[in-house]
């Protein structure tokens, strides 16, 4: 026979536990309703910030949207914007300027490599605190491929800009080398070369045909990466 007092003690745990789980649900809607509308809805990668009233609205699971924009915050300062401006000038505009801008290039190189390293850390912190959530089975595919969208996939995709980019600026130092090496024998004028020995050319000819190329694979990266971010 039950006790009056274990059985009030029973119904309050009961009353306590109803009026926690359907907080919780509505907590987990409202983020899945979120994600869906103002996320994969969406084109291209912007990252909506939600007010203080809808992070509220989120209740714990705000923390891990956080996930995702932290990880945005991290990219944009130590990734996104130095290579948008370093692209900004780093590509020669004339046959001179390949050798006047030999050092300068040289460091952009290095800095693009700096910034890969920066990627790489930043999308490691982002997939181990990914790794620690535990979602319910309504939140984890929606959640999955919010995350897929505006971290996986941007990732990827600057993984591939930075061997082109690599490539495009050893071809571009190949160049310079070579006409610093053998500057009695060549004539520059702005975009115009002239080389009087014909073997030496040849081998003039083909770095500056593998210079383009890089180049163009660089460019191609590039639109990819802006395809990606404005959903074209």
């Amino acid at each position: 026979m039950w006790r009056f007092e274990s059985l009030f003690a029973l119904l309050t745990v009961g009353l306590a536990l109803a009026g926690c789980s359907p907080n919780e649900a509505d907590q987990r809607k409202a983020f899945v309703t979120y994600l869906q509308n103002e996320v994969l809805s969406q084109k291209g990668t912007r990252v909506p910030q939600p007010d203080a009233e809808k992070q509220k609205s989120f209740g714990d699971y705000a923390k891990a949207y956080a996930i995702i924009t932290d990880f945005h915050g991290r990219m944009n300062e130590s990734v996104a914007k130095p290579m948008q401006e370093a692209l900004a000038k780093a590509m020669p505009r004339s046959i001179a300027e390949v050798t006047e801008r030999k050092a300068d290039i040289a460091t952009l190189r290095v800095g693009f490599a700096r910034m890969k390293e920066a990627l790489d850390q930043s999308a490691a912190k982002a997939e181990q605190e990914k790794a620690a959530l535990k979602l319910a089975d309504d939140l984890a595919p929606v959640y999955g491929a919010a995350y897929d969208k505006l971290v996986t996939k941007p990732v990827a995709v600057f993984r591939e800009i930075f061997p082109t980019t690599d490539d495009a600026f050893a071809a571009i130092l190949n160049v310079a080398d070579l006409i610093d090496a053998n500057r009695a024998k060549i004539e520059l004028n702005g975009s115009q070369i002239q080389v009087k020995d014909p073997a030496l050319l040849a081998k003039v000819q083909q770095a500056l045909n593998a210079m383009n190329a890089k180049q163009s694979a660089m460019i191609a990266a590039q639109q990819k990466m802006r395809q990606l971010a404005y959903g074209g």
